[in-house]
């Protein structure tokens, strides 16, 4: 009679018959992530390029991450740089009801704790690219809708002929050889079905980088001490705060068709959050007349990721029941009912690489003519520095910014290794760096800037050190963007 094996031998056996069985696929360059920073560099990339084979790893089902499946259904008003932004407004813009252009309407009171951002029919898109330095009443910021953004950003990478996408695949783990990446696996959420990747050219855009921390790089998570890098309004001791969690909704007018999915039902901890916490909304118009309800926050940051992903979820759709339990009462929203809970969590900020160079408190508020490594800079911002939740950083103008500032690129790249480049939140940057430099947008310009670096690798048929960020600026056309910016500010 056969010998019984072990259970370490049965799993070792089942190892290798998958190994055995998996599908290798090779490709020029693999992009994890499709937020916006993965559209970004998916596009630059694939017209920079129409010979080499684009692959776009996505956990979710469609383009645009937080700012599709996540609910965060708005640009913000903010410096987006002379990118990809322009094209997929206009193009949108040419069907009804996708997008338009937001102006606050509301400010917050303890009656009405919410802001309402109104769709201002003749508005500019031009008045959407700046924050810093204006009154808020200035301020116009971009509302669309998810499906549409996503189907357009995912319409103009087909239209390139290079790009596959792969939804509802998730990157499982690495192989690195030395100061290279081999190959990544990638599972199907849906089959269960593992397959192999190799690339030549790596780009992380997840949210955590994801990759990155797969291939062994260093990161950061949560507030660094003042000594770390002598910001002056880092709390002197480093922890593990970090900004906070939202789960947004969709409200629509109650003679709309049924929602798909039954109201959250808030519990007795929900309900003792919103009467503890009493945050506040920020409301925005879709174009057909529908509400995006954003609340600021619904879990601090820490305790969200000492969740699994799934118990912090649930916990935050009983909050989310509890804050529409409130708002329906009043007068302005008794005839709405909620549409849809998104089902992406909108996070701010977890880990972050520890890359070539850290963007901190210092750059962003010097701004872009004073800061360091001036010529190295690959994309800007000019958002405030907002922490939403638990907090202890303290300092003087901890908001709002004087001008815009820049992100060098060796905020993209790891210490570790020579073909990856990142592009997402968890890109270089302090935690305070991180509050303002996180926006959809900036991700996009992020996405753009790496795309065009891994353009120059491969012309120079090395790795992400020969991407010198002088070509990267003139590819971008960033010098004169500067200049731009410059008379705008009446910095000249």
């Amino acid at each position: 009679m056969a010998a019984r094996r072990s259970e370490f031998e049965i799993a070792e056996f089942e190892i290798r018959e998958m190994e055995r069985t998996m599908q290798t696929i090779q490709t020029d360059v693999l992009i994890a992530g499709a937020g916006s920073g993965g559209f970004g560099a998916a596009i630059r990339l694939a017209r920079a390029n129409p010979d080499l084979s684009i692959t776009v790893v996505e956990a979710m089902n469609r383009f645009g991450g937080s700012s599709t499946v996540g609910g965060v259904n708005c640009w913000e008003p903010g410096v987006g740089g002379p990118g990809i932004h322009y094209e997929l407004y206009e193009r949108l813009a040419r069907e009804a009801a996708k997008i338009g252009i937001g102006k606050s309407e509301h400010a917050p009171t303890a009656a009405e704790p919410y802001g309402l951002s109104l769709i201002e029919p003749d508005g500019s898109y031009e008045r959407t690219l700046r924050r810093s330095a204006l009154d808020g009443a200035e301020w116009r910021r971009v509302h669309f809708e998810p499906d549409a953004m996503g189907a357009m950003m995912e319409t103009m990478l087909r239209e390139s002929g290079n790009v596959a996408i792969l939804y509802g695949t998730r990157l499982t783990d690495a192989v690195r050889d030395g100061r290279v990446i081999q190959s990544v696996r990638a599972v199907h959420l849906r089959t269960g079905e593992t397959t192999e990747y190799r690339a030549r050219y790596y780009i992380d855009c997840t949210g955590g980088v994801h990759l990155a921390r797969m291939a062994g790089c260093r990161t950061a998570y949560g507030e660094e001490s003042k000594e770390a890098y002598r910001e002056p309004s880092a709390p002197a001791s480093a922890s593990r705060v970090v900004n906070g969690v939202t789960l947004l909704y969709r409200l629509t007018k109650r003679e709309a068709p049924a929602a798909a999915q039954p109201e959250p039902q808030a519990d007795e901890e929900a309900r003792s959050w919103m009467e503890r916490m009493r945050p506040v909304a920020a409301i925005g118009a879709y174009p057909n007349g529908d509400w995006n309800v954003n609340v600021l926050p619904v879990m601090q940051g820490q305790e969200f990721h000492s969740l699994s992903y799934e118990e912090a979820m649930d916990i935050c759709r009983r909050r989310i029941g509890a804050h529409w339990q409130k708002l329906r009462k009043l007068d302005f929203f008794a005839d709405y009912r909620l549409r849809e809970t998104f089902p992406l969590a909108g996070i701010r900020e977890s880990h972050r690489l520890v890359g070539r160079h850290v963007l901190r408190e210092q750059d962003v508020r010097a701004g872009f003519l004073r800061q360091d490594r001036r010529e190295e800079l690959i994309a800007y911002a000019d958002h405030a520095l907002d922490t939403h939740g638990e907090s202890h950083i303290d300092g003087p103008n901890l908001k709002e910014l004087a001008m815009p500032y820049g992100v060098p690129l060796d905020c993209l790249l790891p210490q570790e290794l020579d073909n990856l480049i990142v592009a997402t939140r968890g890109a270089s940057f302090t935690h305070i760096a991180a509050a303002s430099c996180r926006l959809s947008r900036t991700m996009m310009a992020l996405g753009e800037a790496a795309g065009i670096a891994t353009a120059i690798a491969v012309e120079a048929g090395t790795g992400y050190s020969a991407a010198d960020a002088g070509l990267i600026r003139e590819r971008l056309q960033l010098p004169a963007f500067e200049e731009k910016l410059k008379r705008e500010w009446g910095l000249v």
